[in-house]
């Protein structure tokens, strides 16, 4: 894992890109501690930061080689099998290093590179010869890819603040950007604009890379943007779980490093105690991290991951958070994020990883997108039962549209009117011709799990210089998913993620305790953490919320007031994330505006 940036801009010079490339690697140096490294060619940066996981002595990045100059960030997979059929075409490589496949790949493929790669990535690649820059994004979305496009001048980089600063640090909140993270906890969804050079932000101006998508950029011709074709869906199985039985456990054996020490993370569920305990089979003793509540709370799922420690013989550490560390912690983890995301296990996740590289392990194997692929959601089920999609989009709802409208002032609600109505959903749901779950699940995989989950899972993992890998976004196991009905999925008597439940149990993957159990997410109920010791954290929530400068005019302060005051009358956990919601969104615009902090 690593960090990779860049800029086009002819009217630069050598020594001004030269110093570009210096400050934006220092400013990413966090997500690839070992080392960095620029290429400044005519008109055009190039670069990344580097977290030596595979070849650590060997690997350096760039890859200079046919014509390319290459940098990447994640983990090439099948990397092996490339370099086998490389080698018997004539190619030589230097170095054991995954990312030595990518040049001979794009001197043979263009663009089309990217639909051999089996992994987690972005590439960036200069081609010498047509002074080209080809950008590419793995399907899945988890390693994301930031963008600025203004007349001529094209900058890029994995982080948000990296990419700010190549523009001069100016930023400003992107109002439909506003309105969809209130909506959906995080900004997602088609781009508003036809033709948009890439998916939405919270930033104005600033565009994320599609996953599964190739950009190709010259200083000559304007930026084209094209989908990777995706793995085919296997042909549909009778027996899905014996599929996923017969090829998980290798891809998880692939996935583990040779070279540096690894880890897993744990939550006593089934997805990460699937990981864990196959992990476990593949490689031996392994540590497993998981979060817990300081103070106690029914909300813990110790019990569960200690029996499946005990299971595998793994040893098992435990993270404490609790609401008194929010004060501390959530400005950071909001500035890592580089833009808001209301999920509360934000602050869990930032301290695991944290854990994780103070414990020496700079990779670890997460449990995260096995719920979108067999459809692991109550709301997926709801919908297979009821058809509605209206139901299914209030599931997804951070702050519903009636409060959303009495908190936005006047000259929001304006603004929002006049490019479009605030409660218009942007959910690409079309499903006249098929079951709306499958059209739900298209979305979820293509829109809400490479920005809600993955982008979140890099940034918060990459700020303590940690590579996070997710074997259920391989490419077989989400060809697999796609290739399933939802009755293969979801069970007659409420059960979801049947093939991967039926699995686990006939093969031994998790105790009974696990499969059986009810799902619950890796994180921590928001109500009792404000109100915790004393309601430390609503109490500080409640300073940063009232400062005469906060939300700088785009809420009616009279009723973020009462939304506060309610939720200590009612102590509900849906005014809980409301208030949550506004507090991470506060401290963000605190950080883009160079406020306090």
């Amino acid at each position: 894992m690593c960090r990779v940036f860049g800029l086009l801009d002819p009217r630069l010079n050598h020594d001004e890109l030269h110093r570009q490339g210096h400050e934006l690697a220092r400013s990413l140096r966090h997500g690839g501690p070992d080392g960095h490294a620029h290429r400044v060619f005519d008109g055009i940066l190039v670069g990344g930061t580097r977290l030596a996981i595979s070849d650590p002595e060997q690997g350096w990045q760039p890859f200079t080689t046919d014509g390319f100059t290459v940098f990447y960030n994640g983990e090439i997979y099948n990397a092996p099998a490339l370099r086998r059929t490389l080698a018997a075409s004539g190619v030589r490589f230097r170095t054991r290093c995954d990312g030595e496949v990518l040049a001979p790949l794009l001197a043979r493929h263009g663009a089309a590179a990217g639909e051999l790669l089996d992994g987690m990535f972005t590439v960036v690649a200069y081609e010498h010869r047509t002074r080209r820059l080809i950008l590419l994004r793995d399907r899945s979305g988890i390693k994301p890819l930031y963008l600025f496009h203004e007349g001529g001048r094209f900058g890029f980089a994995s982080e948000i603040p990296a990419l700010l600063a190549l523009r001069g640090g100016r930023a400003q909140p992107d109002l439909d950007g506003l309105d969809r993270y209130l909506r959906l906890k995080a900004v997602f969804g088609a781009a508003p604009e036809p033709g948009a050079l890439g998916d939405p932000t919270l930033v104005e101006g600033v565009r994320s890379l599609p996953p599964g998508h190739a950009l190709q950029l010259s200083p000559d011709a304007p930026p084209t943007m094209t989908a990777l074709a995706e793995v085919p869906a296997r042909a549909r199985s009778t027996d899905p779980a014996e599929d996923l039985a017969k090829r998980f456990p290798d891809l998880i054996a692939e996935m583990l490093p040779t070279d540096v020490p690894y880890c897993a993370v744990l939550s006593g569920g089934l997805d990460s105690s699937v990981v864990a305990t196959l992990a476990a089979r593949a490689g031996g003793s392994l540590t497993a991290f998981t979060v817990v509540p300081r103070r106690p709370s029914a909300y813990t799922e110790l019990p569960f991951a200690q029996q499946v420690a005990q299971a595998t013989g793994a040893r098992l550490e435990q993270v404490a958070v609790g609401g008194a560390d929010l004060p501390e912690l959530l400005p950071e983890v909001v500035r890592a994020l580089g833009q808001p995301n209301s999920d509360p296990i934000i602050v869990s996740t930032y301290r695991l990883f944290q854990t994780v590289r103070a414990a020496g392990y700079p990779v670890a194997l997460t449990g995260d997108a096995s719920d979108e692929v067999f459809g692991g959601y109550d709301r997926f089920r709801s919908l297979a039962q009821s058809g509605d999609l209206g139901a299914y989009r209030q599931a997804l709802s951070g702050v519903p549209a009636a409060w959303r409208r009495r908190l936005y002032s006047e000259d929001t609600l304006h603004a929002l009117h006049s490019r479009r109505r605030p409660d218009d959903t942007p959910l690409d749901l079309s499903c006249a011709d098929r079951d709306p779950t499958e059209a739900v699940t298209t979305f979820e995989l293509r829109h809400r799990l490479p920005v809600y989950h993955l982008q979140r899972l890099d940034h918060l993992s990459a700020a303590h210089s940690v590579e996070a890998r997710v074997p259920f976004c391989r490419d077989d196991v989400t060809a697999l998913g796609r290739s399933l009905r939802t009755s293969d999925k979801l069970g007659p008597d409420g059960a979801v993620k049947v093939p991967l439940a039926t699995a686990a149990t006939r093969h031994g993957w998790a105790p009974e305790s696990v499969v059986d159990r009810p799902k619950q997410p890796f994180t921590f109920r928001l109500s009792e953490h404000l109100l915790e010791d004393g309601g430390t954290a609503l109490e500080w929530a409640r300073q940063v919320l009232t400062d005469p400068s906060a939300q700088r005019g785009l809420f009616d302060q009279e009723h973020v007031e009462k939304t506060l005051a309610e939720f200590e009358e009612q102590r509900s956990e849906f005014l809980a994330h409301a208030v949550w919601s506004l507090l991470v969104l506060e401290l963000w615009l605190q950080q883009i505006s160079g406020g306090r902090r």
